[in-house]
């Protein structure tokens, strides 16, 4: 009597080769969404910290300089005057500067 209970070798490894392809085609497209989704994160996160040095030049009456203000980062400095809920931070890693009124990334540059 014949077993026909289970699958031959040949099946197993057509279902194996067939998975690896499914993972080779779709791992680097998982890869480059996450990388769009942090650059989208930290534009979004620019623009917030940019509003935040418009308030602050408003209500302050003063102009923002940037860098390193009472030994504090700029963007820790106005999340700890309540210009911001939170100190915002790139996603990717980058470190944020304030030069000539704009707000960049070391990590991530706006594509115009």
């Amino acid at each position: 009597m014949k077993n026909d209970k289970g699958f031959t070798l040949l099946e197993v490894l057509l279902v194996v080769g067939l998975l690896g392809i499914i993972l080779a085609i779709t791992v680097p497209n998982i890869a480059k969404g996450s990388d769009a989704a942090n650059e989208e994160l930290c534009t979004s996160s620019r623009l917030i910290i940019r509003a935040a040095i418009e308030q602050y030049e408003a209500i302050e009456k003063v102009t923002f300089s940037g860098g390193n203000v009472e030994n504090l980062n700029f963007v820790q400095y106005l999340a700890r005057e309540e210009y911001l809920k939170n100190p915002l931070q790139c996603p990717s890693g980058g470190i944020y500067t304030y030069e000539d009124g704009e707000v960049e990334c070391s990590e991530h540059t706006d594509q115009d």
